[in-house]
């Protein structure tokens, strides 16, 4: 094994995590955030990566791709049971890009972060032949979810649709129709700050899906060491028909939340609109998806960078 691309992305990221030690008194790698307890408080720190022709087309609107840099940031946060404080935003330009595109871009990033009540402290620019959009997003929490806490014999949750980004980009790169809907999810995703304090009380393990439903379920599964049966008949899918299902669960870029919760909170939850239960734990370590009483192998499980 030679090359990053025959380790993989998330082999990357645990051989990064065995070489730096760490710390006793905060969280660091392997969730959406960094969680670092300070006096009464838990500060949640994420860090996320945009770069054109990989995760956007160069012609993507710039007010949508400035909406979208904050909304995945703002996701991961969430996902953590947080709300979004402060930002830092790092660009990286080709300098023949017009001066009105940059203008468009941070006017909308403005406005989206003003929406959340986020601060811009600082950042960096430098040169590039491509567009690259970083932002670190700092939050709070008194409460952090974590990925690592489901137990068996809980059940699973999805907020929203599924693979509605997936059909918006498949359109978008073939030229297709699509609708208004997947369109915008993939151009400009929304994080779920309507419901996080609708899910928080009852939430014992979070994740945000934006690798794709069930490599994120994985993630849960991992990092709490419990297994986990998914039903693909009752996950809430996306309308449009560019995609089957298993493309569009694996596509990843939903922003939508999977989350555990007890059994007895069920019909709580279930009061809760845009909330599907679509699985539960188990004691198996494993993720098994099911499609009407049928197990499902899928080719794919989710998006990886290498």
């Amino acid at each position: 094994m030679d090359t990053i691309k025959e380790l993989g992305e998330f082999e990357l990221i645990d051989k990064i995590k065995t070489i730096f030690q760490q710390p006793t008194d905060a969280l660091g790698i392997g969730d959406d955030c960094a969680i670092i307890p300070i006096c009464n408080t838990h500060l949640l720190v994420t860090v996320d990566t945009l770069i054109e022709n990989v995760h956007f087309f160069s012609d993507h609107p710039m007010e949508k791709l400035a909406e979208k840099a904050v909304n995945i940031n703002v996701s991961d946060i969430v996902a953590c049971g947080g709300v979004p404080k402060w930002a830092f935003l790092s660009l990286s330009l080709n300098p023949s890009m017009k001066i009105a595109q940059i203008e468009a871009f941070l006017e909308s990033l403005r406005k989206t972060c003003a929406f959340y009540n986020i601060y811009l402290l600082g950042g960096n620019t430098t040169k590039d032949n491509k567009l690259s959009i970083n932002i670190t997003l700092i939050g709070d929490t008194d409460k952090p979810i974590l990925r690592s806490t489901a137990k068996p014999n809980q059940d699973v949750y999805i907020t929203g649709k599924i693979g509605c980004s997936a059909c918006g980009f498949y359109a978008i790169k073939n030229k297709l129709s699509a609708s208004d809907e997947c369109l915008e999810r993939f151009l400009s995703p929304k994080a779920r700050t309507d419901l996080i304090d609708q899910i928080k009380p009852y939430a014992t393990a979070m994740i945000d899906i934006s690798d794709g439903l069930l490599q994120d379920a994985q993630h849960i599964c991992s990092s709490s060491n419990v297994g986990m049966d998914i039903f693909l008949e009752k996950v809430n899918m996306c309308d449009d028909n560019n995609l089957d299902d298993l493309d569009k669960i694996a596509f990843g870029e939903d922003y939508e939340l999977l989350f555990c919760a007890e059994q007895k909170d069920r019909s709580a939850i279930l009061s809760i609109s845009g909330v599907t239960l679509i699985g539960h734990t188990n004691n198996s370590k494993k993720l098994t998806l099911y499609n009407n009483g049928k197990i499902i192998t899928p080719k794919k499980y989710g998006f990886t960078h290498f």
